[in-house]
């Protein structure tokens, strides 16, 4: 068995950014970052938030050939959230809460009011991707409320922004394209709280593998482009950046030849992969137990809903309504290099995440400042 990293939700992706509000006066709850608390002491005009999708520590590290300076503005290493994935991880870095709290725990969701497995991201049906639902689905059950809301409620001085990739903003096609609107941002003599979100290095891990050449070279740009933002800030602006999740090179499972497991669920797995929510048939707990762990207990752990929330696997305090449903009757988690296969997508994912390897678990916390304390 690899190494597993559970989540320490007092030293994780949650509580960079219970760090940021406690830095505006908002207070959710939940433990902020001693380190960074401190150097927020200096209370800066400008606060860029840069989340690099996938940008783990491990990441970082096997890639120090590109990597240079980010790792000489590495500051610590932390835990995400778990599921250690974009969904449940971005969305706590942008609300403050944890999965628990939000109930954004996966790429796909079961929604029992809907007999659906849901892909909030796109609003539309995982297993069948012609079925576009005509409402938001995520607002009608999972409505969050996220930091720029609550920033701007207690300081009517600060101008939030959130700047995004391609997909929403096409002229950012590289991550330099980005930081210059970055940049461009903080010109307008105001006091900024920035949120930065990029994709394209998660996109090349799936698509190519953590050690693939095309992987190399865009850490490598994003190393660069965090350079010229750092050389192009003044002693006013700091930038907190750090990533929702890594990844591990992975083989995949195509579960449904594993006849008498699926024989014995109610509804198609749902959430990812490497965390999956199962719904039985009535009666058959034990059966499916036997069988699991028969088949994949060197490769995955098997829990009892029940149990992952007993453990604080999603994290703590006040527990979304919604969250028992999305888990399921069983939850597996994996803790080797295999991920479930749930649909034909035409290719296979070479790397991926959402499980409780090192590789997956770990993120950076790098700053970059041109002042000390």
């Amino acid at each position: 068995m690899s190494k597993l990293v559970f989540p320490d939700y007092s030293h994780c992706l949650l509580n960079i950014t219970s760090s940021i509000l406690k830095n505006y006066n908002v207070n959710l709850g939940y433990k902020s970052l001693d380190s960074l608390d401190f150097v927020l002491q200096k209370k800066y005009k400008n606060i860029i938030f840069y989340l690099v999708d996938a940008m783990g520590t491990e990441i970082i590290k096997k890639h120090n050939d590109k990597t240079s300076f980010l790792l000489s503005k590495l500051e610590d290493s932390l835990t995400t959230v778990f599921p250690s994935t974009t969904v449940a991880a971005t969305t706590t870095a942008i609300t403050g809460l944890p999965p628990v709290a939000t109930a954004w725990i996966g790429w796909q969701q079961y929604v029992a009011e809907e007999n659906k497995n849901v892909v909030f991201f796109l609003n539309q049906d995982y297993y069948d991707e012609t079925f576009k639902f005509t409402y938001n689905v995520s607002e009608k059950y999972l409505p969050v409320k996220k930091i720029y809301e609550l920033i701007n409620e207690r300081n009517k001085n600060v101008v939030t922004h959130e700047i995004f990739p391609e997909f929403r903003v096409p002229k950012h096609k590289k991550i330099k394209d980005q930081v210059d609107t970055v940049l461009e941002t903080i010109k307008n003599n105001e006091n900024n709280f920035i949120y930065a979100y990029w994709d394209k290095l998660d996109t090349y891990l799936h698509e190519y593998g953590t050690t693939s050449k095309i992987v190399n070279d865009h850490i490598s740009e994003i190393n660069n482009a965090m350079k010229y933002l750092f050389d192009n800030i003044d002693e006013e602006t700091l930038v907190v950046i750090t990533a929702d999740h890594g990844q591990v090179d992975v083989e995949g499972i195509n579960l449904y030849e594993y006849l008498d497991i699926v024989g014995m669920l109610e509804h198609k797995p749902a959430v990812e992969g490497r965390a999956t929510a199962f719904y039985l048939k009535s009666g058959m707990n034990e059966e499916f137990e036997e069988c699991f762990n028969k088949c994949f207990k060197d490769k995955f752990l098997l829990y009892k809903s029940e149990d992952v929330l007993r453990m604080n696997l999603f994290g703590e305090g006040n527990i979304n309504s919604k969250i028992k449903d999305f888990i399921g009757d069983y939850f597996a988690i994996a803790i080797d290099k295999y991920h479930f296969v749930f649909q034909d997508l035409g290719h296979k994912h070479k790397a991926t995440h959402a499980g409780l390897l090192k590789d997956e678990m770990m993120i950076p916390l790098i700053l970059l400042k041109k002042s000390s304390l």
